[in-house]
């Protein structure tokens, strides 16, 4: 499924609206998705083929991205979370005429679980990492129902960046380690052309998008994703 024109024109009319507070710290110059509307369509396109029951961001630093999502989804309830109370205090001041968003200070996998067992299928855009601490396996490992868009992953193409920690990168490497995930996932196609212009000129990360216990069927269908199968780095980890 692709959006239509005017959910696209509303996705451009929230995006740029947001102030990039995390410009003070962040590499990528702060902004929702780290400044890549890319993102945004696609985040757009899989909730218009999913109809998700919640969307969960992790890590939510000074909530540019979590103001974006309840901006453009004021129908749904939005959780965001931080282990930085400085961060959550900020984020909750900002969004504290949003009735529909919860922004806690807490360890993100357990904000995981705690959606995921009351709001089924999920929307989860996995984005808390900082120092040492990187929960994304536990993350991942808490979600039985929902669509998983894992930040900073490696789809091998050099123009977009990816985390590492512990000499494990945010890639295929990573999805492996987890075991009750199918041995599928799906990364966006940088070849393919976009109805806006990312303006993201400077660090630009890369997304993974992983069915986790719903149909990926209309992922398959979507023109700006690109499926690859965990088997092989299974096997060859195994």
């Amino acid at each position: 499924m692709t959006i239509t024109h005017e959910r696209t024109s509303e996705v451009l009319a929230c995006f740029y609206r947001v102030e990039r507070a995390g410009a003070a710290r962040l590499s990528d110059g702060g902004g929702p998705f780290g400044f890549d509307i890319h993102t945004a369509l696609l985040v757009e396109d899989l909730i218009s083929s999913y109809h998700p029951a919640a969307v969960v961001e992790t890590g939510c630093h000074l909530g540019d991205t979590t103001k974006y999502l309840a901006m453009a989804y004021p129908d749904l309830p939005v959780f965001t979370c931080d282990i930085d109370p400085d961060a959550t205090r900020f984020t909750a001041h900002r969004l504290r005429n949003e009735r529909h968003v919860t922004v806690a200070c807490c360890n993100s996998p357990d904000l995981v679980a705690e959606v995921d067992a009351r709001h089924s299928p999920g929307l989860y855009f996995l984005d808390a990492h900082w120092g040492e601490h990187w929960p994304l396996r536990q993350e991942l490992e808490s979600i039985t129902s929902g669509i998983a868009v894992v930040h900073d992953f490696d789809i091998g193409h050099p123009r977009f960046s990816f985390d590492e920690y512990g000499g494990v990168r945010c890639g295929p490497e990573l999805l492996a380690q987890v075991p009750h995930l199918a041995d599928l996932f799906f990364t966006p196609d940088p070849e393919i052309s976009y109805p806006l212009p990312c303006l993201q000129v400077g660090r630009r990360a890369g997304v993974g998008v992983v069915p986790i216990g719903v149909d990926p069927s209309p992922m398959y269908e979507n023109p700006h994703l690109t499926s690859h199968s965990l088997q092989t780095v299974r096997k060859g980890a195994s």
